[in-house]
């Protein structure tokens, strides 16, 4: 059995949002100790948004790749969403 369990570290608001994104599976090896951190930085012509997603050991591949297709999944829906004017 899996399980996804997240806690918040930090809220600045406007500014920061970093929790824990842990992952528990039955096999050991896919098992994820992570922190997701989102930036904000206001420019010039609006807001820069940074994320990172850390703690992945070097022997994890595949939890990364997983992670890694997930978030620019996530990111091309969220680009979508901005580019819409109404």
């Amino acid at each position: 059995m899996a399980c996804w369990i997240a806690k918040s570290l930090a809220v600045e608001p406007n500014r920061t949002l970093s929790y824990t994104w842990n992952f528990t599976h039955d096999d050991a090896a896919h098992n994820v100790k992570s922190v997701v951190t989102f930036t904000l930085t206001p420019t010039r012509t609006g807001t820069n948004l940074r994320m990172e997603q850390s703690g992945f050991r070097p022997d994890q591949k595949q939890p990364y790749g997983g992670a890694k297709a997930g978030w620019q999944q996530f990111f091309a829906k969220l680009d979508q969403v901005l580019a819409r004017t109404d």
